[in-house]
Formats: structure tokens, C-alpha cells, sequence
């Protein structure tokens, strides 16, 4: 099971903004994000639409807009995250909310049964790391020394 790029990138981006909000007001441009982050604009376009979406980050508008976190960093899980980017997430197919039966049920019963307890393990771990819990100080400092020598 892996995730895709954008559900990558949008990691990266809460896991900023939510360094960026100890500090300050947290709000920042998608420009600025995709400079700091080194994310296509484009592409991080199409990433912060769905943390929006799904409730994760707020976007004000206009010269001065921008997105910031909707919730605490500590109320929101890995799984919030990729979830809202890529959907619900499964080992394998038979397994999934939409799956229909394939005619094999019968003979992989006792494997899903195993593959069940994985997922649900990986389902927990994810839904157990909360971004208020990461250090993320070397990507800030980063970021921060990034900036001030764009000055």
C-alpha cells in the first residue's frame, strides 16, 4: 500500500503549516508554499483544493488570502490526510468499500481475514500520528534561512 505523490506533497504541506502556525498567523499564499516547498504550483493547486475540501485547511481570499490549518495540528491525523488526497486506502482490492465479489471469496476467506487485521493495524497507526506530535524544526529552519536570504 502506498500513497501517491499529491497525498506526499500534501503531507509536506500541513506538516509546514502547521510549523509555520506556532509562529505566526500560519496563513500563507499558495505561492509562497510552492517556492518554500519546491511543489509545482499547479499540482499543489489541485492539493490544497482537496485539504479545503475535506476540511483540513481554510483559504482566504484575495491580495492578501492564503491557507492556513482549519483544525489544531494535534486534531489532525496522517490518515485525515491522505484520505482527503487519495481516498480510502487498501492493501488489496477485495478489501475496498466498492469491491464486488470476484468469485474467489471462497478461496481466500482466511487470507482476507489476515489482510483485514494488517489493515486495520495500518489504519490505526495512521489515524494515531497527529501533526501537533512531529518536529518538524529542520523544515522550518530550512524555510526560514530560505527566506531570509531571498530578502
Amino acid at each position: 500500500m502506498g500513497i501517491s505523490k499529491a497525498a506526499d506533497y500534501a503531507i509536506l504541506t500541513v506538516a509546514y503549516l502547521a510549523t509555520v502556525s506556532r509562529e505566526s498567523n500560519g496563513l500563507r499564499s499558495k505561492a509562497h508554499l510552492s517556492r518554500q516547498l519546491k511543489l509545482p504550483k499547479e499540482f499543489l493547486s489541485q492539493i490544497l483544493q482537496k485539504l479545503t475540501r475535506s476540511g483540513i485547511l481554510t483559504s482566504e481570499r484575495g491580495v492578501k488570502g492564503g491557507y492556513f490549518l482549519s483544525k489544531y495540528s494535534d486534531e489532525i491525523t496522517f490518515k485525515d490526510v491522505i484520505e482527503a488526497v487519495d481516498g480510502k486506502k487498501t492493501l488489496v482490492e477485495c478489501l475496498s468499500e466498492d469491491f464486488e465479489n470476484c468469485g474467489r471469496l471462497d478461496m481466500c476467506r482466511s487470507l482476507i481475514l489476515k489482510m483485514q487485521e494488517v489493515q486495520k493495524k495500518v489504519d490505526e497507526a495512521l489515524d494515531s500520528m497527529h501533526f501537533g506530535e512531529i518536529v518538524v524544526s529542520q523544515l522550518y529552519e530550512s524555510v526560514t534561512k530560505t527566506s531570509t536570504s531571498n530578502r
